[in-house]
């Protein structure tokens, strides 16, 4: 008679087989009675011919002892560590907090942690990237707060079933109740596996094992109905294949979104992306945001001396910005307009620190602050600040990233090449929309390796920094495109009064350009499917600017 463990053996590769989406089956059956091997055998030789043959499938369906031994021989590959998808989220306490906890104590593991213990290195798991964040409405049980969701990728030497342990044991020491908690209800931290054993093949990443036990079913089960799952596995990669289903990330969460018979009370809620600020606060991405420019210079190119001689007067204009619909505000010390000097960094603190200690007294608004030098970023978070604004991207000062990542604030890397003195004479470009975006992407991944996550990011294109008229305008024109090619990170954009536009206008006085402006800044709010994407808009003009916005967010959103 065959055992009941044998009949779900049975059961589940048939159903895997005749799903004909799998690659070569390899299967570790020493737990398995010699009939049933047979049984399963011969399905196998009568089936696999119509089995398509890039990606390897593991079925791990055992209990006990056998699920140890199971466990073991799926783990092995060259090095001893697999690349492994993890989801990441919160609704209780400080959820930000909670979440780096999470990350800290994944990365700090050691074999004294974990109960397998045979071959392992000292860091059996090794954090390697983060997705973005996102805010997301509570699923199935609607009764709670919302949560914080974001994917993770590590590589591991654990099996899944010890990585589900050791996911466990976190979820515990972080607070939460893992015997009476409710299902899909409030929880401090919550570690789900998506995809364990990862392989990268000719540019096709592949959705590694399937793992179906009583307690672990890998890939994640219920991913294809859920956009805080599927929008943070995009992050980390778009066109990994899952492998069941046979489609992508991005085609599932494609196919998510544009479900039509989908009632509404079917829909999950949307996933909008945030950016983490110091002190708990989030800035969500569920809206286009306005960032006011304040300058406290005595020579911008817009507003160059008003606010420079009085910290109060500074501060008044920062609150009559945040009362026009600013979100975010930027003060800025050194003006970096073309054939700018270098500013020593003891002027440029004493320009901006009182004046954001100051607005910070008064207001809870985001500040950023606007400087190319990591003493005056670190000056400035300590005085209040929240965002560091890099022009250089990271490449003037080379201690700049080292100091946000200790800040754990996030940083907005902009693309320019040389100096503001001599920028105008480097714009020799081939492909400026794949040039500007590669060159982005290359400063993203230095601000990774020196520690700065992937959800503290934003990147500018630097409109007017290092490119002439006709850059200026194909970069607006072709954004949703240089969006695909940064892999959707947030991005900043600054046309704000901007030469280009008194150019194309005829209008020398930098403060008329406003209506140039919004029409700059709304052609670049889109992705490539056409729906608005995450952007902060960097302004002189925020009333004016906002509600140009507002109306196109109002247009976007009818149905």
């Amino acid at each position: 008679m065959i055992s009941r463990n044998n009949m779900r053996v049975s059961a589940h590769l048939s159903r895997y087989v005749n799903k004909n989406r799998l690659a070569s089956l390899s299967c570790t059956s020493s737990f398995l009675s010699r009939s049933t091997q047979q049984n399963w055998a011969d399905t196998v030789r009568n089936q696999c011919r119509t089995i398509s043959t890039n990606q390897n499938v593991i079925l791990s369906i055992a209990h006990g002892g056998d699920q140890k031994l199971l466990s073991r021989d799926i783990t092995t590959n060259v090095d001893g560590f697999k690349k492994v998808y993890v989801a990441v989220g919160a609704n209780m306490g400080d959820r930000f907090t909670n979440l780096l906890t999470a990350l800290r104590m994944l990365n700090s593991t050691s074999a004294d942690d974990v109960e397998e213990t045979s071959g392992l290195s000292s860091s059996p798991i090794r954090v390697i990237r983060t997705s973005f964040l996102r805010e997301t409405e509570p699923m199935y049980v609607t009764d709670q707060p919302s949560f914080l969701n974001g994917a993770i990728e590590i590589d591991t030497q654990l099996s899944p079933h010890c990585l589900l342990k050791r996911l466990k044991d976190i979820e515990k020491k972080i607070g939460r109740d893992l015997n009476n908690g409710q299902r899909y209800g409030p929880r401090p931290i919550d570690l789900d596996i998506i995809y364990y054993g990862v392989r990268d093949q000719d540019k096709v990443s592949f959705g590694g094992d399937i793992v179906d036990t009583e307690n672990l079913e890998v890939p994640h089960p219920r991913m294809q109905e859920r956009d805080f799952v599927l929008s943070p596995l995009c992050d980390l990669n778009r066109n990994v294949i899952h492998p069941t289903i046979n489609e992508s990330a991005e085609k599932m969460l494609l196919h998510l979104s544009c479900d039509s018979n989908k009632s509404k009370e079917e829909e999950g809620p949307p996933a909008y992306m945030v950016l983490p600020l110091p002190r708990g606060r989030m800035l969500s991405f569920n809206k286009v945001h306005i960032m006011g420019i304040l300058n406290v210079t005595p020579d911008s190119f817009s507003d160059g001396g008003k606010y420079k001689a009085s910290v109060d007067l500074a501060v008044k204009k920062a609150l009559q910005l945040v009362e026009d619909g600013a979100t975010i505000i930027d003060i800025g010390g050194e003006s970096t307009r073309p054939g700018a000097k270098e500013v020593e960094v003891d002027i440029e603190m004493q320009r901006t620190i009182p004046v954001i200690q100051k607005l910070r007294e008064v207001s809870d608004v985001a500040i950023s602050i606007d400087t190319r030098h990591a003493l005056v970023a670190k000056a400035a978070i300590e005085a209040g600040a929240d965002i560091v604004n890099d022009v250089s991207g990271g490449t003037f000062d080379p201690d700049m990233f080292a100091t946000v990542a200790d800040l754990k604030v996030p940083i907005i890397i902009m693309h320019m090449r040389g100096t503001p003195e001599t920028m105008q004479s480097l714009t020799q470009y081939e492909d400026v929309v794949a040039e500007v975006s590669d060159e982005l992407m290359r400063q993203s991944q230095f601000a990774e390796k020196a520690g700065i996550p992937l959800w503290l990011q934003v990147l500018d294109p630097g409109i007017g920094f290092a490119k002439d008229l006709e850059q200026n305008l194909l970069l607006m024109k072709h954004s949703n495109t240089m969006r695909r090619l940064v892999n959707d990170i947030p991005l900043l954009l600054g046309p704000s009064r901007k030469g280009f536009i008194g150019k194309i206008t005829g209008e020398e006085v930098a403060s008329e350009r406003d209506f140039g402006t919004l029409a700059a800044c709304i052609s670049s709010l889109f992705d490539h499917n056409g729906k608005l994407a995450p952007t902060i808009l960097r302004v002189h003009n925020v009333k004016g600017i906002k509600q140009g916005i507002d109306i196109i967010e109002a247009i976007s959103k009818a149905k």
